[in-house]
């Protein structure tokens, strides 16, 4: 860190003396499209001094594929371009559209946007990937780099041109993948799983087997690379966190380096709220000129051990002339034989039968001979109704002991 600081110290005199030569040295990153800034295009060939594209956060370049490499340059803008470590194919230019599509990494399309990576595939094996760095007056420029070919180079290309401006029968152009219309710098940190560092030391940091200086190392994290860290420990004087890199899985010392995104916890969602059940809607009861009949009576379904017991009541003529609800006892039975009276059905007893046969009669569903409805006519009004079958009802309930 003394080291460090003393680089600092000095370049800080290198910009008092000479401003214009240090600010020429360093590139200042780009910004991204939309709401997060205006889109800045790369023109001209990146630096040495660019970490992007030369140093180990380019993983092509980390692992002996760097520039000049079409794979090893777009993917080393689309970081510049986004901030963050993209989410792209680490293999050859001819599997990074279907890369993309099987992980459903970005969306994609035919239509050339800024910053978007731009495939093609060869027919006679391998690929090229480029990105779309200006769309002005029709005209697409892409921004390249070719292995074994030059470090950087631009091409154009009408925006309605089908192969975008490769004009070779073995080229076939498979689209353009959106980086730019992603998942948010944000989203893409959550989604690690753990808070974000920046190893922030010239030299890197050791991954150690264990948290302590007495365990041994598994490799080196060089500067500048974003780590993920999903555990932290207290150990011979400093803060270790748990990180993995380059296929190790260790402990790193976290004093040398910054913390660039915190992982936030997810709030639990709040139990569901069991819906209101709303009873079921009830029809009107069906009706006849002279009487109404439950509404629970169907000829289809009828069921004599479960005959709806509520029917209407039974209303007799008062004295001044108005109608008012009969009791038990008031109740005018005619002077026939009390043991028929009642046998609707004419089998001889008194059942739920019979107030269901009287039920088939006011509905239309059957009809009554003479004998049925005189035994049928129970209250003695000379007429069959509800009342009737009421009558049966309370009788076979025991509210009414006998018919006189």
């Amino acid at each position: 860190m003394l080291a460090k600081r003393l680089v600092a110290l000095f370049l800080m005199l290198i910009m008092v003396v000479a401003p214009v030569a240090v600010v020429s040295a360093v590139e200042a990153p780009l910004a991204n499209t939309g709401s997060k800034g205006t889109f800045v295009p790369r023109l001209t060939a990146p630096s040495k001094s660019n970490k992007y594209y030369y140093s180990d956060l380019n993983k092509y370049e980390r692992f002996g594929y760097g520039m000049p490499n079409c794979t090893a340059y777009a993917w080393g803008r689309a970081y510049e371009i986004m901030g963050y470590e993209p989410d792209l194919s680490l293999n050859d230019a001819d599997t990074w559209w279907d890369y993309n599509k099987e992980n459903k990494s970005y969306p994609y399309g035919k239509t050339p946007k800024l910053g978007a990576v731009a495939c093609w595939n060869y027919t006679t094996g391998g690929g090229h990937v480029a990105v779309v760095e200006k769309i002005e007056d029709g005209e697409i420029t892409f921004s390249n780099s070719a292995y074994g070919g030059k470090t950087f180079y631009l091409t154009y290309a009408d925006v309605d041109d089908y192969n975008g401006g490769i004009y070779n029968s073995t080229w076939v152009f498979k689209g353009y993948i959106y980086i730019t219309e992603g998942q948010s710098k944000e989203d893409y940190y959550q989604s690690l799983g753990g808070d974000v560092y920046k190893i922030d030391s010239y030299d890197g940091v050791n991954l150690r087997k264990g948290a302590g200086t007495s365990y041994s190392t598994l490799t080196a994290i060089p500067d500048g690379t974003q780590i993920v860290v999903t555990n932290t420990k207290k150990a011979d004087g400093y803060t270790w966190g748990k990180t993995s890199y380059d296929g190790y899985t260790g402990w790193c010392v976290l004093e040398f380096a910054d913390l660039v995104y915190k992982h936030q916890t997810p709030t639990p969602a709040p139990p569901a709220t069991p819906p209101v059940t709303q009873p079921p809607a009830t029809e009107p009861p069906a009706t006849l000129p002279s009487e109404t009949l439950p509404s629970t009576f169907d000829e289809a379904t009828f069921d004599e051990a479960t005959f709806d017991q509520a029917v209407t009541e039974p209303s007799e003529p008062s004295e001044n002339g108005t109608s008012s609800p009969a009791t038990d006892d008031e109740v005018k039975l005619p002077s026939v034989d009390s043991a028929l009276l009642g046998d609707a059905n004419g089998d001889g007893k008194i059942s739920i039968a019979d107030a269901t046969i009287i039920q088939k009669h006011l509905a239309k569903i059957n009809s009554l001979s003479d004998t049925e409805i005189k035994l049928a006519d129970i209250n003695g009004d000379g007429r069959i109704s509800v009342a009737d079958a009421t009558i049966i009802q309370k009788r076979i309930a025991g509210i009414i002991k006998s018919y006189i």
